[in-house]
């Protein structure tokens, strides 16, 4: 029988962070431990996370000293340890990169246990940023989901993609939806009680985010043979090479409102087209099987899932982006 670690995959996105748990495949009976390394840096952000652990037969164990070191373009740029616990719970090995990364950066990122007895590291090539996103249409349709019918946004956006290579996506809706709060002390302005962020959209219809498998209802739901969604948004420029596409996606209105005096909402929706590595597309493809409950261990083939570290398992990937907010609901006072 085989056996398998699970470790705790963590998904680095601008202002987001998307946490999902998976089985990475690896025969433990005749393998020592090995270092896991995964990142999913966003060279957009300030600060990203790498998470660092051992593999294990039943769970990953953790990791308390360790150095990780980032280098650019063969220069160090940083010399990490990690992060205090988030909490006794969940004594996670984390890391705070903060070095800056531009579009065609070469960078390197190391992983050295203090015994010297484990090294583990990565080389990524920053993708150049995508082209830019021209036009996004909007409007408020009825639509059939788990059959149920609710209004839905329905997005068209229309972005051009990069000439003359082949390019690797990602689309993320970033829906935020804002609790403000009155300040009654005169000269003080609102506040911000919470904002809370939903990533979920509906691309079924679009033959670029399905494969070249569109459906127009809820069907995918109920079908002899289930597919994959598409959750993580990934595609690749295949179908419109050196040309622009308008991509159509939908995610829901619904907006959580205030239930205390003194309390309003707004909601932006930032629609974010990255660019993505290679070995990075076809991890969150592998993801989408899993996450998207189609995938039968018993009867299906165990998953591969692809990576890019030497020494250890696991990748590390950076994406760019371009961006463009919505504003969907203006806080009314």
């Amino acid at each position: 029988m085989k056996t398998y670690t699970y470790i705790l995959f963590i998904l680095i996105a601008t202002l987001t962070t998307v946490s999902c748990e998976n089985e990475l495949p690896f025969n433990i009976k005749d393998n020592p431990p090995k270092l896991v390394m995964n990142a999913l840096i966003n060279a957009d952000n300030q600060t990203n996370i790498l998470f660092l652990n051992f593999t294990g037969k039943e769970t990953a164990t953790h990791i308390q000293d360790a150095t990780v070191e980032v280098r650019v373009n063969g220069q160090l740029t940083e010399s990490l340890r990690p992060l205090p616990p988030e909490t006794e719970a969940n004594p996670q090995c984390r890391f705070n990169i903060t070095s800056k990364f531009t579009p065609g950066d070469a960078v390197r990122i190391d992983a050295l246990t203090d015994d010297g007895r484990y090294h583990a590291w990565a080389e990524v090539a920053v993708p150049q940023r995508p082209a830019g996103i021209e036009n996004i249409d909007t409007l408020t349709v009825p639509m059939q989901e788990y059959g149920h019918t609710n209004k839905y946004l329905r997005y068209r956006i229309t972005f051009k993609d990069r000439p003359d290579e082949t390019n690797y996506y990602r689309l993320v809706v970033d829906k935020q939806t804002t609790l403000w709060g009155y300040n009654y002390e005169e000269g003080k302005g609102d506040y911000i009680f919470w904002t809370k962020h939903s990533y979920s959209f509906i691309g079924r219809e679009d033959i670029v985010l399905t494969d070249g498998q569109p459906s127009t209802g809820d069907d995918e739901d109920n079908g002899m043979f289930d597919t994959a969604r598409n959750i993580y948004g990934v595609f690749d420029d295949s179908r419109f090479k050196n040309t622009s596409y308008t991509m159509t996606v939908y995610n829901s209105t619904h907006i959580e409102t205030g239930n205390e005096e003194g309390f309003f909402n707004g909601m932006d929706v930032i629609i974010r087209l990255r660019s993505i590595t290679e070995v990075e597309y076809y991890y969150l493809k592998a993801l989408n099987s899993v996450d998207s409950d189609v995938y039968d261990e018993t009867i299906d083939e165990p998953i591969k899932y692809p990576g890019n570290v030497h020494g250890g398992t696991g990748i590390v990937g950076i994406s760019t982006e371009v961006s463009k907010v919505i504003t969907i609901f203006t806080p009314q006072h």
